[in-house]
């Protein structure tokens, strides 16, 4: 009597306990503070302070929408080191954004440049001439060349451009080389990893940068630490390095990648394709559902019970493709498969890669590689949006080829190879490959109308085609 009595209060212990559990659960349910990782009361806990031995932690139930996808795929920003270091993984793995870089590059910077000078005028950006005759002209670009050639088994200006658009930012520190070395009339260069320039702790808001105190955009030191274990290496003089940034205001002085926009879309793509292949495997798995009369548990597979869930499955028999089942005609056998909506959920596949195209600038197809319903011609058209973004990249590296110039030809009067005169009377002019889709016999008519009415002179219309005019005067010259 004394037991039944005290098994009749632990019961009730238990029931009460129970209902508070789920009273809580259902609170925190509400509330919103279940969070992935962070672990739910679970229902095995029935002595306070330990679990029910072999019993789960947590609970397996329902679950919030959301909780449990990739952290890229969830709201919110990510640091800037994150950032770099999603893009990266991106690049090197992402199908869509390794092709997003690709076509960058090839569009861009991939035919290579071209360096020509004009004559520097105080009233206007710069007046173009024959090449030739500017004084200075043939030394700097023999010097540019040269810088390029020495340096191009470790710094490129694709992969100057592929660093900036991937990491956010491209570091090129140049320093004069030994005079042994047999190209020491130029300097050499080489890639500093954005790791490298960070924070010190006596500068721990510099971001590695330190500025002007009179000018908050103008740099002059950059600060090198080892990434590794962040201690200050050395301090760097700003006239020693080629910053390039992307992606940021003038302000800021770190640069932001431009794969940032694609983070998310093409991480819910990965996840959505995902779970479309999960749902085809479970698709493609076939149950086979035997109804029968009589006796249920002479077919030996729901342990000698009945009901809906009767029992662990001992003797379930399996069939093998191509298997012949011989059977009474009071069995019933059915062979069931999850139905899917395949063709509603491409829809959103698709959504989600017009979504990056739109984050990285490009048209749909040059971001998936798949023409099928694009226009090449009408995409490369002098005023379509993708002419437009590869023209203002083009611009934007003009002007970081343009600081490396003036390093350059600094260098150059430094060492006597050019007068100062001569340095300060040209401004550099770069020529990226053409972009847009040209109708050339109707533009060299327009061009021979606007030379005959004298709108244009011959050396204009020479520059145009890429070439020096005065080169070809004097190849046209020794051909008659």
């Amino acid at each position: 009597m004394f037991t039944l009595l005290k098994d009749t209060l632990a019961a009730a212990a238990l029931k009460a306990k129970g209902d508070r559990l789920a009273r809580e659960r259902t609170l925190a349910l509400m509330e919103g503070t279940l969070r992935e990782g962070g672990g739910r009361p679970s229902a095995y806990s029935v002595h306070d302070g330990a679990a029910y031995a072999g019993a789960p932690t947590t609970d397996a139930g329902w679950a919030e929408v959301g909780v449990g996808g990739s952290s890229r795929s969830a709201p919110g920003r990510l640091s800037s080191a994150e950032t770099r270091n999603v893009a990266r993984e991106l690049a090197a793995e992402n199908p869509y954004a390794k092709n997003a870089l690709r076509v960058l590059e090839a569009y861009v910077v991939g035919p290579g440049v071209t360096l020509s000078h004009a004559r520097r005028s105080p009233d206007t950006e710069g007046i173009a001439g024959d090449n030739d005759s500017l004084p200075g002209d043939i030394e700097l670009r023999g010097l540019w060349r040269r810088f390029w050639e020495a340096n191009a088994p470790h710094v490129t200006l694709c992969e100057l451009a592929v660093r900036t658009w991937r990491d956010g930012e491209a570091f090129v520190r140049i320093f004069a080389r030994p005079a042994s070395d047999g190209t020491g009339d130029v300097p050499a260069a080489r890639f500093l990893d954005p790791e490298e320039i960070g924070a010190t702790r006596e500068r721990p808001d510099s971001l590695g940068v330190l500025t002007d105190p009179a000018d908050a955009v103008t740099p002059v030191a950059y600060l090198r630490i080892d990434p590794t274990t962040g201690e200050h290496v050395e301090t760097i003089p700003a006239a020693e390095i080629l910053h390039v940034k992307a992606g940021a205001d003038d302000a800021e002085v770190r640069g932001v990648s431009v794969l940032a926009p694609l983070i998310g879309p093409l991480t819910r793509h990965a996840e959505w394709l995902e779970t479309e292949l999960t749902a085809r495997r479970v698709q493609a798995s076939v149950v086979l559902w035997r109804k029968v009369q009589g006796n249920v548990g002479a077919y030996g597979d729901s342990g000698g019970t009945t009901g809906d869930f009767a029992g662990e499955r001992t003797g379930r028999q399996v069939f093998a493709p191509g298997s012949i089942l011989t059977t009474s005609d009071a069995t019933d056998l059915q062979f069931l498969a999850p139905k899917s909506s395949f063709a509603e959920a491409s829809q959103i596949g698709r959504a989600l890669l017009l979504g990056a195209a739109a984050g990285v600038g490009l048209p749909e197809f040059m971001l998936t590689a798949d023409a099928s319903n694009a226009n090449y011609a009408s995409t490369m058209a002098a005023e379509g949006p993708a002419v437009k973004r590869f023209a203002a990249e083009q611009r934007f590296f003009a002007a970081a080829l343009a600081r490396l110039w003036a390093q350059l030809t600094a260098d150059a009067v430094a060492r006597g190879a050019v007068s100062e005169q001569a340095a300060a009377s040209l401004t550099p002019q770069f020529t990226f490959a053409d972009l847009a889709h040209r109708d050339r016999p109707a533009e060299r008519g327009a061009d021979v109308k606007l030379v005959a009415a004298g709108v244009l002179s011959r050396a204009e219309l020479a520059r145009r085609e890429g070439v020096d005019p005065q080169r070809m005067r004097r190849e046209i010259g020794e051909e008659k």
